[in-house]
């Protein structure tokens, strides 16, 4: 079975860098900070993958962008954006 801690910390990365997270600024200047506020993996699921075993992982995360604005706390929906994904990892934790 897969290493569940290292595969979680492994799609976290892989979150990191594809929805580019951490501190911005815009053309105008303006300041924004986008971080990962929820994050949920399903239990991988054994597959056969080119006569090889691997592992399909479904999942889902929130990302927040904080502004230098101020907002009513009801709209943080409009901050918040929501994805779900699936990957498929090999034994060694390689992105098929």
């Amino acid at each position: 079975m897969v290493d569940l801690k290292a595969l979680e910390k492994k799609i976290r990365e892989k979150i990191e860098i594809e929805h580019h997270l951490g501190e911005h600024a815009g053309g105008s200047g303006h300041l924004s900070f986008r971080s990962l506020i929820e994050f949920i993996m399903e239990d991988p699921k054994e597959i056969v993958l080119q006569g090889k075993r691997a592992y399909e992982i479904t999942y889902k995360f929130a990302i927040y962008t904080e502004t230098e604005f101020l907002h009513p706390p009801d709209q943080d929906d409009y901050y918040t954006e929501r994805h779900q994904d699936k990957v498929i990892v090999d034994d060694d934790l390689n992105f098929l």
